[in-house]
């Protein structure tokens, strides 16, 4: 009789196991499989110019995969002030043929994001330092998934003023099956590819440099009276001589308008900058320095330190001239203080193609003039 109790219980028990082993025996893989990762040898970044210009290409590429030489990165080198579209395309080179890794991310787009980061301000837009640390900050993605959510293998840039010194610019694709949302962020899911690409914004090589031989300042008392003009003056343009300066001399407590002329007259007949910055005033601002205190309006010591420090620009970049363009510089107004002596006037010419903007400072952009003329303001 204990005999055939044992039977039973171990016959129930094998069927319990056989149960068990059937349910668990699925077509396909359980949740606690691992899920095979993608193998991504190359990535290959592409920024076409929306407009005229070269395409720039620059590849991160990994010989033996995980084995032990370094991966070989190029550098980025983008021209100021161009708008590019960056495209990316990503491949498994160590099998044969190629496996082609943007087919599949495309493929799985609602599964996929890419993140970017990069140095502070290097773009003129996307502003800021990208969206690694923060989902929400401003990025340009041209492609969305069946969900209307980022994806990243196409994005728009605008590379800002020329630098330097390199910067960096970094890559990160996640995988985020079923975790894609959104908010999610690249702390979610794994990690497909993180790579830095040094990065440089280089001036445009295809711009001609303006030569400026000759800056003028009229200053013409609004209350009338006759007008007094500084000269700066280089005989020689790039040569060895040095450029005459003179020094400005104004009355006391007195409004004056100033203007600005420029002038090439290394070539006959001169070459009149004047005209050429007034057609292309959306590229060009003058930003001016001086000693504190020397001017009772503008107060402080003008806005080559702090773009929206005070100046009195006459002239802007609109032909409606109501204020919704930006400063020019070409005429400003200036109302002198007490008496002084040997001061200092500091004129900036900055050179913005495609970085003129409400906010855009004495440091970006190339620059084309940058005169210090002693001031005295007299009884």
């Amino acid at each position: 009789m204990m005999q055939t109790n044992k039977t039973i219980f171990f016959l129930s028990l094998l069927m319990s196991l056989a149960v068990v082993i059937s349910c668990s025996d699925d077509d396909g893989p359980s949740m606690d499989d691992d899920e095979e990762e993608e193998t991504i040898s190359e990535v290959v970044l592409t920024f076409t110019p929306t407009g005229d210009g070269d395409v720039v290409t620059a590849t991160w590429f990994d010989a033996d995969g995980e084995g032990s030489g370094e991966p070989t990165i190029d550098k980025i080198e983008l021209v100021e002030g161009t708008e590019y579209t960056l495209t990316m395309e990503l491949a498994n080179t160590l099998v044969d043929p190629d496996e082609d890794i943007t087919a599949e991310i495309d493929e799985e787009a609602e599964e996929h994001m890419f993140f970017f980061a990069f140095t502070q301000n290097i773009f003129a837009d996307p502003t800021g330092d990208g969206n690694v640390d923060n989902r929400s900050d401003a990025l340009n993605y041209n492609d969305l998934d069946d969900n209307d959510f980022p994806i990243g293998l196409s994005t728009t840039w605008t590379a800002g003023a020329h630098t330097e010194s390199t910067g960096e610019f970094t890559v990160i694709l996640k995988h985020q099956p079923d975790l894609k949302t959104a908010s999610s962020d690249a702390t979610v899911g794994g990690t497909d590819v993180d790579i830095t690409f040094p990065i440089d914004i280089v001036e445009d090589p295809n711009e001609e440099e303006e030569t400026i031989s000759e800056v003028v300042l009229t200053f013409t008392p609004t209350g009338g009276g006759a007008a007094i003009t500084a000269t700066w003056f280089d005989a020689d343009g790039e040569g060895v001589g040095e450029p005459t300066i003179d020094d400005i001399e104004l009355d006391a407590n007195t409004e004056y308008e100033m203007s600005i002329t420029l002038a090439n007259t290394l070539v006959d007949p001169d070459e009149d900058i004047t005209e050429e910055i007034e057609a292309e005033d959306d590229e060009h601002m003058f930003f001016f320095g001086f000693t504190s205190g020397i001017f009772s309006d503008p107060t402080g010591d003008g806005n080559i330190d702090n773009r929206a420090d005070a100046l009195n620009y006459n002239d802007e970049d609109s032909e409606a001239q109501d204020g919704s363009g930006n400063p020019v510089g070409l005429s400003t107004n200036w109302t002198t203080g007490a008496a002084s002596s040997d001061g200092d006037f500091r004129v900036v010419l900055k050179h913005q193609p495609g970085l003129k903007t409400g906010t855009s400072d004495a440091t970006v952009g190339g620059t084309d003039v940058d005169i210090t003329f002693t001031i005295n303001i007299n009884d």
